[in-house]
């Protein structure tokens, strides 16, 4: 029987080196699976940090609940807030966790932290992505408050699916108007030399 010469001194085929090189250095893979990675971390740990600091969670839920009832004021005399109930001539909306836009930062968070850039790049990412995705956050729920009250069998549609692909859009398009404004002129890190 013959024996594989095509191996490197610890035993590993060359195929299978390559391969492993090639994949380290294609940035789009190494991307995937850091983000990947991100947001695996960030299931994994969020439930403790949501224990740990209930009370951050509970004032994101009241605060993003008063920025409703305080624009929906403006537009409107009936409008009523009890506790994270927003109700609008009658239709009442319970602004819960998932309404606070935490879920969509993180997904954010994952893509700023696995794309291949400097910190200070990252930091400004996400110093500017955060607050404009609960900017926008809480226009889709103003929105969906207004839909509730005008149009209440359209509600549940653009609640559970226009709403839900529009936020992984807005989240898209947030990275990616940050990737071009800000790490745009960055020069990419070419892998060495074979």
């Amino acid at each position: 029987m013959r024996r594989d010469r095509s191996s490197d001194r610890n035993g590993a085929p060359r195929s299978r080196r390559a391969s492993i090189a090639r994949f380290a250095s294609n940035p789009s893979l190494r991307f995937v699976v850091l983000f990947l990675a991100y947001l695996g971390i960030e299931a994994l740990t969020y439930p403790y940090v949501k224990q740990r600091y209930t009370f951050l969670v509970k004032w994101m839920i009241l605060g993003t609940a008063r920025v409703e009832y305080e624009i929906l004021r403006l537009f409107s005399s009936d409008v009523g807030l009890a506790d994270r109930v927003v109700t609008y001539a009658g239709f009442p909306v319970k602004i819960i966790e998932e309404c606070t836009g935490i879920y969509e930062v993180l997904i954010f968070a994952a893509a700023v932290l696995a794309f291949p850039t400097g910190w200070k790049k990252k930091a400004l990412g996400f110093a500017l992505g955060a607050p404009l995705i609960y900017l926008l956050n809480v226009v889709r729920i103003l929105l969906l408050i207004v839909v509730g009250r005008y149009h209440h069998a359209s509600f549940e549609f653009m609640h559970l699916y226009f709403w839900q692909a529009t936020m992984i859009a807005m989240i898209t398009s947030i990275w990616l108007l940050w990737i071009v404004k800000v790490v745009r002129y960055e020069k990419a890190a070419l892998p060495p030399p074979a």
